[in-house]
């Protein structure tokens, strides 16, 4: 076979697999866009959309649990490990529930005939300038449980930060 004829099948194929992945796009999109992301079926598949409930506590936890195994934490460790587990699962629970109360909130004053928008914008700044304590809290968790830990354990805590994070790039 001639490199002319390779090049041409080679176009082909290429222009192929561009065009099926375009149709696939097109048909499985919003309507009114090309980009309609996965087909319905695909989220009953154990790719839920939108947020998970309370199984995203044993998630979360199911996550830590995997990786401070690899840290050979000692009983005093583990001890703490639990708690913290405990705080978070609590926290999650406390998060869902109060989701839960501000969406029936929302719902409630969006049904009246003529709902209150000054109203629910209050709301939500109220409920915004709680935000940073519920970023915090976690975070002050996992430095309480990192200073329990070892040298040689924090390095592996490091060690995996930095899998986690790729290789750094430069910035010019």
């Amino acid at each position: 076979m001639t490199r002319r004829k390779k090049i041409i099948i080679g176009a082909l194929i290429l222009t192929l697999a561009v065009a099926v992945g375009i149709g696939a796009t097109v048909v499985y999109g919003p309507k009114g866009s090309w980009a309609r992301g996965f087909p319905p079926g695909f989220h009953h598949m154990g790719c839920p959309s939108g947020p998970h409930g309370e199984d995203i506590a044993d998630f979360i936890i199911w996550k830590m649990d995997r990786h401070v195994k690899e840290l050979n934490l000692n009983d005093a460790q583990k001890k703490e490990y639990e708690k913290s587990k405990e705080e978070i699962r609590a926290g999650i629970a406390d998060a869902i529930q109060k989701r839960r109360e501000f969406r029936s909130i929302v719902h409630e004053e969006m049904d009246k005939e003529s709902p209150d928008m000054n109203a629910l914008a209050d709301l939500i700044k109220e409920r915004a300038q709680h935000i940073p304590d519920m970023v915090s809290k976690p975070i002050d968790l996992f430095v309480n449980f990192y200073n329990l830990l070892d040298e040689n354990q924090k390095a592996k805590m490091v060690e995996m930060f930095r899998q986690r994070m790729g290789p750094a790039q430069q910035h010019s």
